[in-house]
């Protein structure tokens, strides 16, 4: 059969590829999937269903007993267990503690002699931001509300160091609200 002037013909892997053409009422060329091409797109669409289907099977019935880990330490695995707690919360009672140590990194001085003022630096960020400081070289002014077993733990981290925490309970926030009215 010879393709009409509204087929569309080429060349692929070596294949020939006919791909019969019709127009709108606009006259705009369109192209018609022929059954075998609908056969094969439908088949091809299920089976990607397939695959989805089992991988969701997959992960919801199998937990790998050991996921892939990275770094210097073994990481713990969910589910964690969640205790609730009032704010502003205590660090120690969590299970499993937070991590904040950064054991393969190495200070470079880079605040050798001086003095970082770390603001709720009893816990999370502010307890891993008063060791860093300390690793390069600072010594810790760690301010607090009022967890003062937290304050101790980061009291303990900075001096590991190598370096001085002085340790001041209070809150920030109610000065600066005062020096706003």
């Amino acid at each position: 059969m010879q393709p009409s002037a509204h087929d569309d013909c080429r060349e692929s892997f070596g294949f020939r590829l006919h791909i019969q053409s019709g127009r709108h009422s606009n006259n705009a060329p369109t192209k018609r999937k022929t059954s075998s091409t609908r056969h094969t797109v439908a088949a091809q669409r299920a089976i990607q269903k397939q695959v989805a289907r089992a991988d969701r099977t997959k992960r919801a019935k199998q937990r790998p007993a050991h996921m892939g880990q990275t770094g210097a330490r073994r990481y713990p695995y969910p589910p964690f267990r969640q205790p609730h707690q009032i704010k502003p919360g205590s660090e120690a009672t969590l299970i499993p503690s937070p991590l904040y140590d950064a054991p393969f990194y190495r200070g470079s001085d880079k605040l050798k002699d001086k003095v970082a003022i770390v603001t709720c630096a009893d816990s999370g960020i502010g307890r891993a931001v008063s060791v860093l400081f300390a690793r390069e070289g600072a010594d810790v002014a760690a301010l607090y509300l009022d967890e003062h077993e937290d304050a101790q733990t980061t009291r303990a981290a900075v001096e590991r160091e190598g370096r001085r925490c002085e340790l001041i309970a209070g809150d920030v926030g109610f000065a600066a609200k005062r020096l706003h009215m």
